[in-house]
């Protein structure tokens, strides 16, 4: 009877327990026991996943780095990675590799520049050192002191420019299943969309180039040819012409007074322009005409009002000139390809052998017109566009005449001009080229000697001249480029 009910027992107990296991064994089929998995580079993951837009997919997205769900128990989960995504940069002008099972999705494209160290010796102009340097760049990290060159002549941003990385998410599928696969696609077509304006500058057509030359002194000859031949623009700018004309804004000095007064001061040079070739200059590709020279004054005060009614007549930008020191003070604004620029100008030459003294007779004060003199207020108001988001262009008139090395003042000036945030510092009044420098990230172009002046046949240094290009990618330089010309009689060439 005992062994009877023992057994009962026992067949109970093992009915219990092969329910007990069957019921598992339900609940184990019931659960999935796969969690499909796509892995991403972490830097897609971070950028692209979100919770809205990862709702019902039939897969779970993770960061690489995210380490695998263990499977080791019965009622755990296991995790099956089905497709990866990372990233890949391609340069353009390469077939992207990839296999049978990978889809490429093109997130962003940015340029590639090649850059060297700028060297603006003369003989760095002609000449490449065999050991050269040369680093691939994008724009943001441009090594301080480098340039960039052009790609076949086509600089970075520009449509014909061939020299880019394509930023790519590359999906690789391991298992395919049609569901986890038409729903992974789906959500890579909607997600990865390229960045038409991924270009880290503002502008994707390329830099905004900057020109710049010395003095323009068209008496003597030039304003005739200028205004009495149909191809008086050819004549005086010859080979200079089609650059100043490309360049997206281009600044000169103009070395003298529109007036029609007689009555000049006593000085050894004065000169005076017909107001009537200024749009000749326009047309030529200038953009801006500084004033703040030391021929300003050569009419006098009455001559300089003139002036400032012709520019305003036809329309000529300046800035460091006014009717009173505020009006001087003013900066022209312009935005040029997205770039916004703050461009003024300065006096800062020292006093003439015929005694005439620029910062005591010509300088702008509350009762009289003339032009801004450097200061302290100026270097403030440079760091104060600079802060507003600006590039800074500051064209100073100052050196000595017929020196061929920055003076220890005009090093001074220029500096704390470039420490207060102008990007260039263009000057003019030497006559003769002076160095062109880095300044830290700044460009100092000490003189660009002359540039139109008829007069100058026989003087050493004195028509030797040259264009200064500065190419910017956004608020940043990234091309300097200058082009040695030559003075004749009343024309100027490239060499």
């Amino acid at each position: 009877m005992k062994f009877e009910k023992k057994k009962v027992i026992f067949i109970s107990a093992a009915a219990a327990l092969f329910v007990l296991f069957l019921t598992f064994f339900i609940v184990r089929l019931c659960i999935p026991r796969v969690r499909y998995e796509v892995r991403l580079a972490d830097a897609l993951y971070e950028q692209y996943v979100t919770e809205e837009n990862t709702k019902e997919l039939p897969f779970v997205l993770l960061p690489e780095s995210e380490a695998s769900v263990a499977t080791g128990s019965f009622f755990a989960t296991a995790g099956v990675t089905v497709a990866s995504i990372r990233i890949e940069n391609n340069l353009t002008l390469l077939p992207q590799q990839t296999d049978e099972n990978e889809i490429c999705y093109p997130l962003s494209e940015r340029a590639i520049l090649p850059c060297v160290p700028a060297d603006f010796s003369s003989k760095a102009m002609s000449v490449l050192d065999p050991k050269l340097q040369l680093s691939f760049c994008d724009d943001s990290d441009i090594p301080e002191g480098w340039r960039a060159l052009p790609v076949d002549g086509h600089y970075a941003g520009e449509e014909d420019y061939v020299l880019s990385v394509t930023k790519s998410a590359v999906v690789k599928v391991f298992v395919h299943q049609e569901k986890i696969e038409k729903a992974l696609l789906s959500w890579c077509e909607k997600t990865f969309v390229f960045e038409e304006n991924a270009l880290s500058y503002s502008s994707a057509k390329g830099p905004m180039f900057i020109a710049s030359v010395g003095d323009i002194m068209v008496a003597r000859g030039a304003q005739e040819i200028l205004m009495n031949y149909n191809d008086g623009l050819e004549r005086v700018f010859g080979t200079t012409l089609p650059l100043l004309q490309k360049s997206d804004f281009t600044i000169g000095n103009l070395e003298g007074v529109v007036t029609d007064s007689w009555n000049n001061a006593t000085k050894t040079y004065t000169f005076k322009f017909k107001k009537a070739v200024l749009p000749y200059l326009m047309k030529a590709g200038f953009d801006y005409l500084m004033q703040t020279n030391n021929h300003c004054y050569d009419y006098g005060e009455s001559g300089f009002k003139d002036t400032l009614k012709a520019f305003a007549e036809y329309n000529i930008p300046s800035s460091g000139i006014g009717y009173n020191a505020e009006e001087a003070l003013k900066f022209y604004h312009t935005t040029v390809k997205g770039v916004p620029l703050a461009v003024i100008s300065c006096g800062a030459f020292p006093v003439e052998q015929s005694g005439f003294d620029g910062k005591k007779t010509a300088t702008a004060t509350e009762t009289r017109a003339g032009i801004l003199w450097k200061s302290d207020e100026l270097l403030a108001q440079v760091r104060k566009e600079k802060e507003a988001g600006n590039v800074v262009i500051v064209n100073v008139h100052g050196g000595e005449e017929y020196r061929f090395v920055p003076s220890k003042s005009q090093r001074e000036f220029y500096e704390a001009l470039c420490d207060n945030g102008a990007s260039v510092v263009f000057g003019s009044h030497p006559h003769v080229l002076q160095p062109t420098e880095w300044y830290k990230e700044s460009l100092i172009v000490y003189s660009m000697g002359n540039f139109v002046f008829n007069g100058m046949d026989g003087m050493y240094g004195a028509t030797d001249s040259e264009v200064v290009r500065v190419g910017f990618l956004g608020n940043k330089i990234a091309y300097v480029e200058q082009y040695p010309a030559v003075l004749t009689g009343a024309s100027v060439t490239l060499k």
